[in-house]
């Protein structure tokens, strides 16, 4: 079929205007370009050009396609399609050469490299051996965590085993690698040891999403203060996806906020006297942006949430827009809302407990940043490399992270996050509008990890996040005008890591020619 559309495509004399966007995202324009009438030759034709213009434009992100050079080679499967290369060579209004093996190219300069740096007889099968090559597969769930995998097990004629399907090592049977240090391990440890029990006076429910993995020390502290027990919707994972997934009213938005309509569904199974989410324009003013805005999605997702979750209504579902700037008129605010909630509630108590949150989160930010530059001397004294995981705080949520920190511990990395570093010149100064506060911190690792060796910066980001669009190209331009490298891992509800591992290995590698 493809070499049916590949031809059609190639004779299109009006090929469909799809934009430039990820194909993911393209099936509406594709709609669009049928309800108006175009042929399947056009809408191919179209599709052929989008991939290019998405990747000149949106990936490699050349201004101009003369920057891409005179003479250019193309490679990989994409360009053994006909209609792809014609489109590129239309594109950029000059032919290029597309070798015999363009798809076989990465595996024939991995060849080249290991040729160059053989130390030792190659382990792989001769040609004898893979004629009587035999193995059984199979399939089982891993039980070693709560990630609960779904392994596909390879048992060869000598015993030995090849598992795929795992986000660890355990579900491979081989023993955890590491035990470097990992500020996102420490962060989970920390958010779970906070207390939540206050007296039992009222019952308050949070979702286990998005920005309560930042305000969480506050909330706590402020409804503990109450003599008011916190309660917690569950873990985050699969199950929670899918218990929320049809009250999503869009699929572009991130997988963390499709997270937070599963939480709600499972606070609204428990017996509780309300559900707090409030939304928040703001968040702390850390001294190193113009502004301290949440991302939209952050700060108004629960007018979304009311809207779109029917059962909302059987409860006390209370997002008042609050803002912590001023002490004492959230503590006013905070009385108005949870007065017929919280039994016998004063203004004084209120204003304690407000005092009380404020110190709870100050306290809880100070430890963070204390283990972090612990976890940083503890790297250099015994020259372990790092990664400053550029990341936001809900990222330390492990069903939204696939175990990413793990996977850099294995490969021998010290994992330390954005919001575990001092900041390195207060202010920052950047070429952009620095108005957004959690990425605000992540222009801050980016020159803290210019002005120091052995260490590097992963930059995760969340399909389908508008800001990061913007985020993205600083982070790049601070990081390789200092010599350093870029390193980008683009994360959704999709669980395969197997991209995010070849990324890193390639990371870990230049990292080790970089010192030669």
């Amino acid at each position: 079929m493809y070499k049916i559309l590949q031809k059609k495509a190639i004779f299109s004399k009006s090929p469909a205007e799809l934009g430039s966007r990820c194909t993911v995202f393209m099936n509406s324009s594709v709609k669009q370009a049928q309800k108006d009438g175009a042929e399947i030759e056009d809408i191919s034709a179209g599709l052929a050009r989008s991939v290019i213009k998405n990747a000149i434009f949106k990936v490699i992100r050349a201004r101009d396609v003369d920057d891409l050079g005179k003479n250019i080679v193309v490679q990989g499967g994409t360009f053994l399609n006909d209609a792809v290369l014609r489109s590129f060579e239309q594109e950029i209004g000059r032919e290029v050469l597309r070798p015999e093996i363009s798809e076989l190219m990465g595996a024939y300069g991995a060849a080249l490299y290991g040729k160059k740096i053989q130390k030792e007889k190659s382990k792989l099968l001769n040609l004898t051996e893979l004629e009587n090559f035999q193995h059984i597969s199979s399939s089982g769930m891993c039980k070693l965590c709560t990630n609960h995998c779904q392994l596909t097990i390879n048992t060869f004629t000598n015993g030995k085993k090849f598992i795929t399907g795992n986000k660890c090592e355990r579900g491979a049977g081989k023993k955890l690698q590491s035990d470097l240090p990992n500020m996102v391990a420490y962060k989970n440890q920390l958010f779970n040891s906070i207390p939540l029990k206050g007296g039992g006076r009222a019952r308050i429910g949070l979702p286990r999403a998005l920005n309560i993995y930042e305000m969480l020390p506050f909330w706590a502290e402020l409804f503990c203060s109450l003599g008011c027990d916190i309660v917690l919707s569950k873990v985050s994972s699969r199950n929670i996806y899918m218990k929320g997934q049809n009250t999503i009213p869009s699929d572009t938005v991130c997988y963390p906020a499709k997270l937070v309509h599963g939480h709600i569904i499972d606070l609204l199974e428990k017996d509780l006297d309300a559900i707090f989410y409030p939304c928040m324009s703001y968040t702390f003013d850390e001294g190193i942006s113009d502004n301290c805005y949440n991302c939209p999605i952050v700060a108004y997702y629960p007018e979304l949430i009311q809207a779109n979750i029917p059962d909302i209504e059987k409860t006390h579902f209370l997002y008042p827009h609050l803002g912590i700037e001023n002490h004492k008129l959230l503590a006013e605010r905070m009385y108005e809302e949870f007065k017929n909630i919280i039994p016998k509630l004063s203004k004084k108590e209120m204003e304690k407990a407000v005092e009380n949150a404020f110190k709870s989160y100050y306290e809880y930010r100070e430890a963070v940043r204390q283990e972090g530059s612990r976890v940083l001397k503890f790297a250099e004294e015994n020259n372990y490399p790092v990664i400053i995981l550029a990341s936001r705080p809900y990222h330390i949520d492990p069903e939204i992270n696939h175990g990413l920190d793990k996977l850099l511990n294995s490969l021998q990395f010290i994992v330390v996050t954005e919001d575990a570093l001092y900041p390195v010149e207060g202010k920052l100064t950047i070429k952009i509008l620095n108005q957004w506060g959690f990425h605000a911190r992540m222009y801050n690792a980016a020159k803290y990890v210019s002005q120091h060796k052995n260490m590097e910066l992963v930059h995760l980001v969340s399909f389908g996040c508008g800001i990061d669009a913007i985020t993205t190209d600083e982070i790049q331009d601070i990081l390789r005008s200092n010599n350093k490298l870029y390193t980008q891992l683009k994360i959704d509800e999709v669980s395969n890591l197997g991209a995010a591992k070849i990324r890193l290995r390639s990371l870990q590698a230049t990292m080790k020619e970089r010192e030669m």
